[in-house]
């Protein structure tokens, strides 16, 4: 790699990084936020055929998914 490529690619990481702690601060002081950034990060994980994904059993007792995920999961897999 390229000492401007490097260059670059540090350059995108510290602006990467700046965008996640403000993200951090918004999602710190509006659980609401975190909690719906979750249930979107989950469904676009899901969302594809075939997919698998593994989640904590308390995670979907937080967003009250459990039983939603279960149906949804035998209805498409019979």
């Amino acid at each position: 790699m390229s000492r401007q490529a490097r260059i670059l690619l540090g350059d995108a990481e510290t602006q990467i990084s700046s965008k996640f702690a403000e993200a951090a601060q918004v999602y710190r002081d509006n659980p609401v936020a975190l909690h719906l950034r979750a249930r979107n990060t989950l469904y676009e994980a899901i969302k594809g055929k075939g997919s698998r994904v593994i989640v904590p059993a308390s995670t979907l007792e937080t967003m009250r998914l459990g039983g939603t995920l279960a149906a949804t999961s035998l209805a498409n897999n019979p």
